[in-house]
């Protein structure tokens, strides 16, 4: 009845019980010792119930005696990788979220490959048949899957690269790549002898690819990046509404407005003097009224040879809740002769209460009243 693995985890099953019944009573019962022989004792439990269950494997019929004797199912790689994605998972948890996503991707793919497998190794008692089977099942969706991967982390290991380097060293990186990759193949399609080196060739070029991605990426992005990326000079928050030009606000300003706007107003620059005037009356007027809380569009034309930016002056406000006054208000781009800008503004405040409002242009005598009912 009892096997010979069945009874010695069994006697360690009741040396381990006896062993934590005698520490709980006679030394501590919440103590670390304690804890760590129950453990001992259900782990010894488990492990003598399979021995019971399959008898050491011992078989008791021909038939099972001719399925223990069948081959062996082929090793597979896909739990590595499926433990692989589990680790870059929770790696991607603490650092970067493109490691998290990769590592989402290798435990789906590596979880779905190795499901596959087993299934198919259970198909029947021929490796090649199940083989077939599993061919039949999801081979029109290996290849592609394998190079989709592989495409995202050369692209994303290339992407490193070029975020590392220098704005002049990319281009030319970016083409000796190119030219490679267009020579290599033009090789191999002509040349018959080289397809047996194929997989030599893009194994090398991948460990190339890959170390200079991996030292790329630990060497971080190039400083004016990492500026961008920590100061964000970029946004609406950084505008400067200043006379003189901005370094990132009036970076590559667009200076075009589509027709569909809605302009409800324009104001017009010309021989250093303000003016404005309200859609569908021709008369020039120092006084523009726009609703309340409504998105209104103002369009501003510049027409001297100097470069020139509107600004709305909207009053004052608290910084928090500090007796702080700021003043409130926005620009545009600096606009050049002859160009024209939007402005977009939306006063949620009547001017009664927060103003006076008003419209300027920093170096240009005047300014156009801002009337908010």
């Amino acid at each position: 009845m009892f096997t010979p693995g069945s009874k010695y985890f069994v006697g360690l099953t009741g040396l381990a019980l006896v062993s934590a019944v005698l520490y709980t009573f006679l030394v501590h019962p919440s103590d670390l010792g304690a804890f760590a022989l129950y453990g001992l004792f259900l782990n010894a439990a488990v492990i003598a119930g399979f021995s019971f269950f399959t008898r050491d494997g011992d078989v008791a019929t021909a038939e099972e005696a001719v399925e223990a004797n069948t081959e062996a199912t082929a090793p597979s790689f896909w739990p590595i990788v499926f433990a692989f994605g589990a680790a870059v998972t929770l790696l991607g948890l603490a650092t970067n979220q493109i490691v998290f996503v990769l590592g989402i991707g290798a435990l789906v793919g590596g979880g779905l490959e190795w499901t596959m497998q087993n299934w198919s190794d259970r198909a029947s008692s021929d490796p090649a048949f199940n083989k077939f089977v599993r061919h039949r099942a999801v081979g029109a969706l290996d290849y592609p899957g394998l190079a989709g991967v592989g495409l995202a982390v050369i692209a994303f290991l290339f992407s490193r690269v070029m975020l590392t380097v220098s704005k002049e060293e990319a281009p030319l990186i970016f083409i000796v790549v190119a030219a490679a990759v267009l020579v290599i193949g033009v090789l191999l399609a002509t040349k018959p002898a080289m397809r047996s080196k194929s997989v030599v060739i893009i194994v090398a070029g991948t460990l190339v690819l890959g170390a200079a991605g991996v030292v790329s990426g630990i060497s971080g992005e190039r400083t004016e990046l990492k500026v961008v990326a920590e100061e964000q000079p970029y946004t609406v928050a950084h505008r400067e509404c200043g006379a003189e030009a901005s370094a990132h606000y009036d970076n590559k300003a667009n200076n075009m407005v589509a027709l569909k706007s809605g302009v409800a107003a324009t104001i017009t620059v010309k021989d250093g003097k303000i003016s404005a005037q309200l859609i569908g009356i021709p008369k020039a007027m120092d006084t523009i009224t726009i609703p309340r809380s409504v998105a209104t569009v103002v369009l501003f034309r510049n027409l001297d040879s100097t470069e020139h930016r509107l600004v709305a002056n909207l009053g004052e406000a608290k910084v928090g809740t500090t007796d702080v006054m700021e003043k409130v208000g926005t620009c545009t781009q600096l606009t050049g002769k002859g160009q024209e800008q939007a402005m977009t503004v939306q006063v949620p405040k009547p001017s009664f209460a927060n103003g006076p409002y008003s419209f300027t242009v920093p170096g240009v005598t005047g300014e156009i009243k801002l009337v908010v009912p």
